[in-house]
């Protein structure tokens, strides 16, 4: 039975500095040993409430947040118009008033038009050997591994990747959760394996196997895969 959390020691973990996200890295390198040797099929899928896909294993399910990379605004404003002479000192002042205020109106549009990192509601993700499907109160997709242009780990519970949408327009995506190193593997051994973070291993933590070995369980030979 697949179960890379087995026989751990938790008496000796603890006493190596074991914590609960190194549950999460040992898990991964259980699933990737199995993709990379082409043995999905003895990976149990885990419990979803999303419907798969027939031969669809899913990997993971949990909570998680997600960014997206886009204006809160589409840039555009409406101009204030007074009714006054500008020929009379109080007209002069009234429609210098409303300039300095349509400009600041510009300004704002044009600022909350520039892309920046937006966090999403929180939700939740299901990961699959095929894809990951995103939920949240708001709305609800897949983003398939095979669709991405590109995948990277940006920090040890931050995924990242670049895809284009049904129109073909570039998005950018990322994804904050303890299964980011999971959603990467899972990704690039499939569709990126010269990853520089895969070929170097060094998506996995510097000494993870050693802490493996302290906390009575043998790590799979997963770095530089």
């Amino acid at each position: 039975m697949f179960d890379p959390l087995a026989e751990i020691d938790r008496a000796l973990a603890e006493q190596a500095g074991w914590t609960w996200f190194d549950d999460y890295l040992l898990y991964t390198c259980g699933v990737a040993e199995l993709i990379a040797s082409g043995r999905v099929a003895q990976i149990p899928s885990t419990a979803t409430r999303v419907r798969l896909e027939p031969g669809e294993t899913c990997l993971a399910d949990g909570g998680v947040q997600w960014f997206t990379w886009r204006g809160v605004g589409d840039g555009r404003w409406t101009r204030g118009r007074v009714r006054a002479d500008g020929q009379t000192p109080l007209g002069a002042v009234a429609h210098l008033g409303n300039g300095v205020r349509n400009e600041t109106r510009r300004s704002r549009a044009e600022a909350a038009a520039q892309p920046r990192w937006i966090a999403e509601r929180p939700g939740s993700a299901m990961i699959s050997n095929r894809r990951i499907h995103l939920a949240n109160p708001e709305r609800s997709f897949s983003l398939y591994w095979s669709a991405l242009e590109s995948v990277d780990l940006t920090a040890p519970d931050l995924v990242g990747c670049r895809f284009p949408d049904h129109n073909g327009t570039m998005q950018q995506l990322q994804i904050r959760s303890a299964w980011a190193p999971l959603i990467f593997v899972t990704a690039a051994l499939q569709h990126f394996p010269h990853h520089p973070l895969l070929r170097t291993g060094t998506w996995l933590p510097a000494g993870f196997e050693d802490k493996c070995h302290l906390a009575g369980k043998k790590c799979p030979k997963v770095r530089g895969l």
